[in-house]
């Protein structure tokens, strides 16, 4: 039986392997093209261990912009109202379910990409967003209102940047042309709404079984008491 210190051991070394890897995400931002490429032909390039480190990065910045972000740009008291789970979900959720839908369109079209690689690219895809997360929370607490142009600029230079990164990372891992992308893009976003129909539908079938059973046996428990 190996020992705990065996084990500790795997987990050092996987962990200092990841982070070995990590800066070759800061290469596709200036390489786009080159680095996808390099990402899907070359299997030393993936990090499923880095893409997930990178999702969490996305989510702990969207919280930190959150909290920390200047009052003139923020709402109200919105600091008081923190609710972790449900802003990791909002800042990581709409990405897994890109994957998701993409990986289940591009299996029927031809696509490259195994749903490792899709993983993998979304995931480095989201550094910018990440990036201008955390240039736009100092900025914020010292500008003015009259100089907001610059951190709306920001935030939303780090959106377009991280969408067009999503973009080029399903193109170039797929393979496709820029209009089967296209196509490809828009079946993907009709796919998450589909995914996240059936996922509220399923939770409210759910919830109203559980509460129907919670009934029926506070009703059967009542009858038995009397």
């Amino acid at each position: 039986m190996k020992s705990l210190g065996y084990y500790a051991k795997r987990l050092g070394h996987g962990t200092a392997e990841m982070f070995k890897r990590l800066p070759f995400a800061f290469y596709i931002l200036t390489h786009p093209f080159d680095g996808f490429y390099e990402l899907k032909r070359d299997p030393r390039n993936h990090n499923l261990p880095g893409a997930v480190f990178l999702f969490i990065v996305l989510g702990i910045t969207s919280i930190l912009k959150r909290q920390l972000t200047g009052y003139l740009f923020t709402e109200p008291f919105a600091q008081l109202n923190l609710n972790i789970p449900y802003e990791l979900a909002v800042a990581v959720l709409p990405f897994i379910l890109f994957i998701i839908a993409n990986w289940c369109f591009t299996s029927l079209m031809d696509g490259d990409g195994k749903f490792r690689d899709i993983f993998t690219a979304t995931a480095y895809a989201t550094l910018p967003m990440s990036i201008c997360n955390l240039i736009a929370i100092p900025l914020s607490n010292f500008l003015t209102l009259s100089e907001s142009a610059m951190y709306t600029f920001i935030v939303s230079f780090g959106f377009v940047w991280c969408y067009g990164m999503v973009f080029l990372g399903m193109m170039i891992t797929h393979q496709y042309t820029v209009k089967k992308a296209i196509a490809t893009a828009i079946l993907s976003i009709i796919g998450m709404a589909v995914i996240a129909f059936i996922v509220v539908l399923v939770f409210f079938l759910v919830q109203q079984v559980f509460g129907f059973v919670v009934q029926l046996y506070t009703e059967v428990s009542f009858r038995l008491n009397e």
